[in-house]
C-alpha cells in the first residue's frame, strides 16, 4: 500500500514540549514529506487544506486529543467537496493521548516509524488498520461538523476545564485528571468553578430528537462516546446495545454526592451507579439543548445563540496501528 503522507505536529503540546517531537527528528531523513505545525491558534484549514487538495492521502498525528480533534476536523471539511477522508496514524503527544490509546499506532520509537515511512512506495502487506467511527457535533452555526470522539456537557465538562486551569501546570494527563476526580469526591460542593459557583450543579439538558418527548429537567452532567473505555479504564456505558453511540448521563441532584461520584470513578456495577441518578443507553444520533458548558475531546465548543448542538457519527474512519 503506497501512503502520500503529512505531519501534524503540535509543538505545545504536553508531551511534545517536554520531550521533543519524534516526527520533527525523524522528518530529515524524508524531504518529501511536508510537515504543518499546529499550534491551537491559527485554523488549521488553513495550512492542511492544500495539502489534501494536492492529494495527501495519510496524516501522522503528533499530539494531544485536541490536535486529533482539529485534524479530523478539517478532513471532513474538505469531504465536503468531495475529496475523501486520509487514514490517520496517532502518536501521543498531548497531555491526554486518548485517541491514541484506543485507535494509535502501537510503536512510536523512530526505527519502527522509519520502517512504516520506508515501505510506503513499495508494494507490500497492508499495514494493521483499525476501524472506527467518530461523533459530528453541528450547530446552526458550524459550516461543517466538529469531529471528535468524546463530548460531555454539565458538570463533566467543568470538571475537564477545571483540570485545564487549575491542575495540568502541577501534573499532567491521567494524574490530573485522577487528582481532579478525587478532589471532587471529597469536596463536591466546595470545589468551585471560575465564576465562584460549585464546580458539580444543576445544568439544563433537554433532548430534542424526532418522536422524543423528554421534557426539560435538571441534569448534573452528560456524556456522548464511540468508545466503549475512557481514560483511567472507565466504562461509562452500559445497554447500549449495538447503538454506535453511547450516552450516559446524570439526574440533577445526585443522590447522595459523595458516594454516586465515588462508585462512578471506580467503576461501579450500572445498578448500583443507577441508584445515584445515572442512566444509559445506546443511539445512533442525538439533537439535544443545554445551557454548557460543552466539550469535544477536551475542547470547548463554542456556544450556538439557540443553544442546540446534533450529535451523529462518521463513516468508518481508517487508522494506522
Amino acid at each position: 500500500m503506497t501512503q502520500s503522507p503529512v505531519f501534524i505536529i503540535n509543538p505545545k503540546s504536553h508531551k511534545v514540549n517536554m520531550q521533543g517531537s519524534i516526527l520533527t527528528r525523524i522528518a530529515v531523513d524524508y524531504g518529501d514529506i511536508p510537515i504543518v505545525y499546529f499550534d491551537g491558534e491559527t485554523p488549521l484549514e488553513e495550512t492542511l487544506s492544500h495539502l489534501l487538495h494536492e492529494g495527501r492521502d495519510t496524516i501522522y498525528v503528533e499530539g494531544g486529543d485536541g490536535t486529533v480533534l482539529a485534524a479530523l476536523t478539517t478532513c471532513f471539511a474538505e469531504r465536503s467537496e468531495g475529496r475523501p477522508l486520509p487514514r490517520l496514524a496517532i502518536l501521543p503527544g498531548g497531555s491526554t493521548n486518548l485517541a491514541h490509546a484506543v485507535l494509535g499506532l502501537k510503536d512510536v520509537d523512530s526505527e519502527a516509524l522509519k520502517q512504516k515511512l520506508d515501505e510506503r512506495t513499495q508494494q507490500v502487506k497492508r499495514p494493521e488498520i483499525a476501524t472506527h467511527k467518530a461523533l459530528l457535533v453541528e450547530t446552526s452555526e458550524t459550516k461543517s461538523p466538529y469531529v471528535g470522539f468524546l463530548l460531555s456537557t454539565g458538570s463533566l465538562a467543568r470538571l475537564m476545564l477545571y483540570t485545564q486551569n487549575n491542575l495540568h501546570g502541577k501534573t499532567r494527563g491521567v494524574v490530573s485528571i485522577a487528582r481532579a476526580i478525587m478532589q471532587l469526591a471529597m469536596f463536591p460542593r466546595s470545589t468551585k468553578s471560575e465564576d465562584g459557583k460549585p464546580l458539580v450543579r444543576a445544568s439544563e439538558f433537554v433532548r430534542l430528537d424526532e418522536g422524543t418527548t423528554d421534557a426539560a429537567e435538571p441534569q448534573a452532567f452528560s456524556m456522548l462516546s464511540t468508545f466503549e473505555e475512557l481514560s483511567l479504564n472507565l466504562s461509562p456505558f452500559w445497554g447500549r446495545g449495538v447503538a454506535p453511540i453511547g450516552f450516559t448521563q446524570a439526574a440533577w441532584p445526585i443522590p447522595r454526592l459523595r458516594l454516586g461520584i465515588a462508585k462512578a470513578v471506580l467503576g461501579g456495577a450500572p445498578r448500583s451507579l443507577e441508584k445515584h441518578g445515572l442512566t444509559s443507553e445506546g443511539c445512533s444520533e442525538m439533537t439535544f439543548q443545554t445551557d454548557g458548558p460543552v466539550m469535544l475531546d477536551g475542547e470547548e465548543l463554542p456556544m450556538p445563540k439557540d443553544q442546540t448542538f446534533k450529535v451523529t457519527v462518521s463513516p468508518d474512519l481508517e487508522f494506522i496501528r
